[in-house]
């Protein structure tokens, strides 16, 4: 099949959050299964020049965008056997962030301009995959609007809620004018959700198929509590909504491989596993104490992600005899929780504000343990990645966390990690407590590391998931 997925983001050229890692990874997977696929995402002046430096421009090309004469280029690149495609319009891409204000805007122009190239192209997709409310509105433009009546003939639709929470919403009066469709759309309900143009929902009600990032999360958006409002109208399309369990990329994250670490290891040989732990210890003014757990957190901070869980819980701990990394950016009052702790807890805490992708693979490579108590979490990567490199995974059982991390069981030495569950009452600081019992037992904190090791986390067997959803629509 001919497979083109549309996206705001893709890694490693742009990158805001995981929806990147998977816009990266996945149709490489679909690549090897033999498919030709490719990938369209704006060209945004913030991609580093080492990959600019490699595109090929194959055209550019005009349409009208709200009634005037718009132009775009679109530049390739290739890896893996997959076509990586940049649309160019510095007006709308050319500035030093991913996201900004004016995105309802960008995205119903990097959406006009992605039909418009594929209604150029010699042959049209057999499948157009999109991904949250930044292109969720393709399926409609597609099914409803005439001038693609010839492209739409034979392409079927899958959209990917990546995070219920973002949803593209907008007052009615950009949908018409940034859209320009019949009003007769958002007056008879069709884009219109709770009194506004919704993105997501339009997606929601076009799309030929719906897909998840997680088995567990597809059912809970299917309830109030995880909903976001929208849990009405996909339990209607519930029939047509899976849960597909995102992988990593396994080549990026390599412990065997991985250029950004201090010393590489692996499950058979874990010595260099301690000398990363020194060398987060050093960067970060800790004392250099191989015996002390050595928490991490790498993350957005917001409150999905359970920081007011922390501010709880985490000093408690830090009373005792364990060290915490923090790596992550997000809601000034979390920033300014965590820099507290660092002065409360000098020589015991360490706090980067902001992202850095070396750095982070340090963290995941170097940490005994890493924390996720995230209120909701619809896959989540960083468990898969932690787990990958020999680091414990302390999580809320929730989303994608319930699916990928199992419970650490002492008597047959099973499992991958330690669980809290708040709906059932059981709190993050009991699941932190267990895990750092078991630190100190080196038997089972061995079986825990390998364990986690040996967890088939690749895009391999998601990959054909998709592969089938796509065959069943096609």
């Amino acid at each position: 099949m001919k497979i083109v997925m549309a996206a705001a983001e893709c890694a490693p050229f742009a990158k805001a959050g995981g929806l990147a890692d998977v816009i990266g990874a996945l149709p490489q997977e679909l690549a090897r299964l033999g498919h030709e696929v490719q990938v369209i995402i704006p060209k945004y002046s913030l991609i580093h020049d080492r990959y600019q430096q490699q595109f090929f421009k194959m055209g550019e090309y005009s349409f009208k965008f709200k009634d005037k004469e718009k132009n775009y280029a679109i530049h390739r690149f290739e890896a893996n056997d997959v076509q990586f495609l940049f649309l160019e319009n510095d007006s709308y891409f050319e500035r030093d962030s991913i996201y900004g204000p004016d995105d309802a805007e960008r995205y119903a122009f990097f959406s006009r301009a992605v039909l418009d190239f594929l209604a150029h192209s010699d042959t049209a997709p057999d499948i157009l995959h999109v991904h949250d409310w930044h292109t969720g509105v393709l399926p409609f433009l597609l099914e409803e609007d005439p001038q693609y009546r010839q492209l739409a003939a034979g392409v079927k639709t899958v959209l990917t809620i990546h995070n219920i929470q973002f949803q593209g919403v907008f007052p009615k009066e950009v949908f018409v004018e940034q859209y320009r469709m019949d009003e007769k759309f958002y007056d008879n309900g069709k884009v219109a959700w709770l009194g506004n143009f919704n993105s997501l929902k339009t997606g929601i009600l076009y799309a030929d198929k719906l897909t998840t990032v997680s088995p567990n999360y597809r059912d809970e958006i299917l309830t109030e509590a995880y909903g976001e409002h929208l849990e009405t109208l996909l339990a209607k399309r519930r029939g047509d909504l899976q849960g597909i369990l995102n992988g990593i990329d396994t080549e990026a994250y390599n412990p065997k491989t991985d250029d950004h670490i201090a010393e590489t290891f692996s499950a058979e040989d874990m010595q260099g596993k301690q000398a990363n732990k020194r060398a987060i210890q050093k960067r970060c003014g800790l004392p250099e104490q191989p015996d002390i757990p050595l928490l991490t957190m790498v993350s957005r901070l917001s409150g999905q992600k359970g920081i007011d869980v922390l501010e709880q819980s985490l000093p408690e701990f830090l009373e005792g005899e364990v060290q915490f990394v923090l790596l992550g950016s997000g809601e000034a009052q979390y920033e300014e929780f965590f820099q507290r702790l660092e002065v409360d807890y000098a020589g015991k805490v360490s706090v980067h504000l902001g992202f850095d992708e070396a750095f982070a693979h340090q963290l995941y490579a170097g940490a005994d343990i890493f924390l996720m108590p995230s209120h909701f979490e619809p896959c989540g990567l960083s468990q898969l990645i932690s787990m990958r490199y020999g680091t414990v995974p302390v999580a809320n059982r929730t989303g994608g966390l319930r699916d990928t991390v199992e419970e650490y069981d002492e008597k047959d030495k099973a499992g991958t990690g330690f669980l809290s569950d708040f709906k059932a009452g059981i709190h993050f600081d009991e699941a932190l407590s267990r895990a750092l019992s078991f630190y100190y037992k080196p038997d089972h904190w061995h079986a825990l590391i390998q364990n986690g090791m040996a967890r088939d986390s690749t895009w391999s067997r998601s990959a054909k998931e998709y592969e089938k959803l796509y065959m069943s629509i096609n």
